[in-house]
């Protein structure tokens, strides 16, 4: 193998008030009727929208006894109708589908076209070349994950070991895959970024290097132009893996080094090594932390191993902590812990925890990240540890543990939105009243500084109106309750000035309806008693008004 080397919209309630307009999108778009499954329709911005829900603050959503996330699923399904199940996105007890994976035999990626190496080559064919090196896998699999935006991207890494011989290694060692003795992916292009070998960031002992595994399969390329494209993973099932380096020899003259074969299983859950016997654990791997950087989770309680390292967020000048729990036989073992700035390999924090079972941390105290994600690493793991989480998040919780509490929490919708006269009332219905179940002052007035809302209760700023802790009893009750709990109206209908109201015994239509007043009392907008003094002069209670764009033009309580 020696060769010579050559919407305006926007999304309230579930993601910053910044990003795009998804949630809000999705509801208008079903509520118009669009086909669910079709290719540019609502169902495929579910996966999206359900990593955002993920990252939102869980605890809080759990404690709305479902009400939101049931909420938000109805509105997404649209009136009665249920979309699809998402490929990436598997309910409990499914398998994952099949993978985009087809083998293209014969192709080499254009960073080997020095070598020998091609995708379908027999295993048999892959060997060392390279006089006097050797290399040896020495360390479980690992996944290192950048969630930042939609979707993640999971790379692979795995510790090794080099015994140096002729020449010199200027890049890392890749992972090279391979089932039914069939070589099915040949690594990243490790020569992009030659340099000094980084540490793997879990294990492999003193003088570990880390080997690089693709995001995707290079042997299955989408793209085989100049700058080609490579979105296929693997699909599930057990296969070898192969650490193999590229040394050069000589000058201009690359040769290869290759380890052993280890087992790796791939499922819905990401990449696993063979774990020894199982263990139990008492440890739960907690929800992430708001604002949380990064995070390292092992679990080795199954015979399959998992271990990722996710980064969720950027390095700032907010005051940090590291923390975790590792669990183990000796209670008194330490797990030394190091932050590393991936883009100079420097270590920028350290610290420890004990493998005894019980959350331990500490403040950090002039972390210099440079504004860039942060890697946590592992350099050794105690002997028998069965499972453990280090997290690197702002030393204050944000917004404590479940969130903001406000009048709505709790409340369980009657019901959704979806019919709310136009695709575009409905989106804006649904926005709103996502925004106050979550009990998100941000997200309203975003909504209302969108619409240019010219109709505030008490004519106050939005930021006044909806301020937290609530001035007035119920307001983010009364809105959400208003909005799925009462029927809309148009008033006007036909003429430029065309509205929509909330409820509709606010319009002369229906100021003598029985049925409308009794529908404000269900809501809880009313008492029996205040519906029967307001029955001669009108409803004097919450209304909401939209105009047919479903622009957001009126809040407010009485007359």
């Amino acid at each position: 193998m020696n060769q010579q080397n050559e919407g305006r919209d926007q999304d309230h309630g579930w993601s910053d008030p910044a990003e795009a307009g998804l949630l809000k999108q999705t509801f208008g778009a079903m509520a118009d009727g669009v086909d669910p499954a079709s290719p540019t329709g609502p169902a495929a911005a579910m996966t999206a929208m359900s990593r955002r829900v993920r990252r939102r603050r869980t605890a809080k959503l759990g404690g709305l006894g479902g009400g939101a996330l049931a909420l938000a699923g109805a509105l997404v399904l649209g009136a009665g109708q249920l979309a699809p199940s998402q490929p990436s996105e598997l309910l409990p007890g499914e398998s994952s589908p099949a993978s985009d994976f087809r083998l293209q035999d014969g192709y080499q990626p254009p960073w080997l076209d020095w070598s020998d190496l091609t995708c379908g080559m027999p295993v048999t064919d892959l060997e060392t070349t390279a006089p006097g090196w050797s290399v040896t896998s020495s360390g479980d699999i690992y996944g290192r994950t950048a969630d930042l935006e939609d979707p993640a991207a999971t790379s692979w890494g795995m510790a090794s070991t080099l015994e140096k011989g002729q020449g010199s290694l200027d890049v890392a060692p890749v992972l090279v895959w391979s089932r039914d003795g069939v070589v099915l992916d040949l690594g990243p292009n490790v020569f992009e970024t030659p340099g000094e070998q980084s540490e793997p960031l879990l294990g492999g002992g003193p003088g570990a290097v880390a080997a690089a595994g693709a995001s995707a399969s290079t042997c299955s390329p989408t793209s085989t132009d100049l700058d080609p494209v490579y979105e296929a993973t693997l699909p599930e099932g057990d296969y070898e893996v192969r650490v193999v380096a590229f040394p050069e020899v000589a000058l201009g003259t690359r040769a290869t080094a290759v380890s052993e074969p280890v087992p790796v299983r791939v499922d819905a859950d990401g990449a696993h090594s063979p774990g020894a016997a199982p263990g139990d654990s008492t440890i739960a791997f907690p929800e992430p932390a708001e604002g949380q950087v990064s995070r390292f989770e092992l679990d080795r309680t199954t015979d399959w191993v998992t271990a990722e390292m996710t980064q969720r967020g950027y390095s700032s000048d907010t005051p940090m902590r590291v923390i975790g729990q590792c669990e183990g036989p000796d209670p008194e073992a330490v797990l030394p812990i190091e932050l590393v700035q991936p883009s100079t390999a420097k270590v920028v924090g350290t610290t420890q925890i004990s493998c005894d079972g019980n959350e331990a941390g500490a403040d950090l105290t002039g972390l210099d990240g440079g504004g860039e994600v942060i890697d946590i690493r592992l350099p050794s793991v105690p002997d028998g540890v069965t499972r453990l989480w280090v997290s690197l998040e702002p030393a204050t919780p944000i917004g404590g543990d479940g969130g903001p509490e406000c009048s709505s929490t709790g409340f369980e919708p009657k019901y959704v939105p979806g019919n709310s006269v136009t695709g575009s009332t409905s989106a804006t219905a649904g926005s709103i009243v996502i925004a106050a179940m979550d009990c998100d002052i941000e997200a309203l007035v975003a909504l209302v500084k969108e619409s240019r809302t010219e109709s505030l209760d008490g004519g106050g700023t939005p930021e006044q109106v909806f301020a937290l802790p609530e001035p007035d009893a119920g307001r983010y009750r009364e809105l959400a309750a208003v909005l799925t709990d009462t029927r809309a109206v148009i008033v006007d209908e036909g003429s430029a000035d065309a509205t929509v109201v909330w409820p509709r015994v606010a319009a002369d239509e229906f100021r003598d309806s029985n049925e409308a007043w009794a529908e404000v009392v269900a809501a809880g907008l009313l008492t029996a008693e205040e519906a029967d003094a307001q029955r001669a002069g009108g409803y004097q209670g919450v209304r909401v008004g939209m105009n047919m764009a479903g622009d957001w033009l009126s809040y407010s309580v009485g007359d």
